[in-house]
């Protein structure tokens, strides 16, 4: 959106610097911002040893939470649809809930990236062969 920058954990707002704050933890950082001015990122917990993924929405920030270990979320669309990784699994965070998203093979790795207003996720699962662009789509 026009005006609005997000570094490390701080909003810049027309020359206004918002810090978003923390969960508790030291450090906060931010990965991005959706038009209405969500926010999205990671930031540790209370003794600086596991982060979680966050939103911040008009200054009040939410743990998403996670599928085990640690969490960050990495992209945030117009409708406030949140993706990123969860231990080593890709998630979406809608309505509240965050929920895996199946990769090319559940044995390894995957990371979503980013998603669209239409909720067409991109990112990577690893299998066998190595790592693979990845379209998670709705049915």
């Amino acid at each position: 959106p026009a005006g609005l920058v997000v570094a490390g954990g701080t909003l810049w707002n027309r020359g206004v610097a918002t810090p978003l704050g923390t969960l508790g933890g030291c450090c906060t950082f931010a990965n991005a911002i959706n038009p209405a001015g969500q926010v999205v990122g990671l930031s540790y917990l209370p003794g600086n040893q596991v982060y979680h993924a966050f939103r911040w929405d008009k200054g009040v920030m939410t743990d998403l939470g996670t599928l085990g270990g640690t969490s960050e979320a990495r992209d945030i669309n117009s409708k406030g649809q949140i993706v990123g990784t969860s231990g080593n699994r890709a998630f979406l965070w809608e309505k509240g809930r965050m929920t895996e998203l199946i990769s090319l093979d559940r044995r390894f790795s995957s990371q979503a990236e980013a998603i669209n207003p239409a909720g067409e996720i991109v990112g990577y699962s690893n299998t066998e062969r190595g790592f693979r662009a990845t379209l998670w789509t709705r049915k």
